[in-house]
């Protein structure tokens, strides 16, 4: 069963130290985000172009995107791959761009940077 924002949103705070009392990220850091050579490589699997969450912690704003999935196999994972950005409001460009797609059995998720795709790691996920 796929996971739903509320999943998704406790999943990356548990992951990056926030919580649901932490303050709402700047939408207007969406336009820059948007305008990134790093959404543009993702941009074809946004399934909305509303971020499913956003929040700010320390000067940095997160915003959380669910993708589309790539094959057959990602249909059928316990949640939807997501997009992560951070920006800070003195860049133009992401400080930080990753995608989020858990594996199968649901215990760790392969996260990718999308700077450096061949390079990815695993990471305990909860859906």
């Amino acid at each position: 069963m796929a996971a739903g924002p509320a999943a998704v949103h406790q999943q990356i705070a548990s992951q990056y130290g926030s919580s649901d009392e932490a303050p709402c990220a700047d939408f207007a850091l969406l336009v820059p985000l948007k305008r990134s050579r790093d959404y543009g490589t993702i941009r074809p699997r946004v399934a909305d172009l509303k971020p499913i969450d956003a929040w700010q912690e320390d000067g940095f704003h997160f915003f959380v995107f669910q993708l589309r999935p790539v094959d057959v196999v990602e249909h059928s994972l316990p949640g939807p791959p997501v997009a992560v950005f951070v920006m800070h409001p003195e860049r133009t460009t992401p400080i930080s761009a990753i995608v989020v797609t858990p594996t199968p059995g649901g215990e760790r998720a392969e996260v990718t940077d999308l700077r450096h795709p061949d390079q990815r790691y695993s990471a305990p996920y909860q859906a």
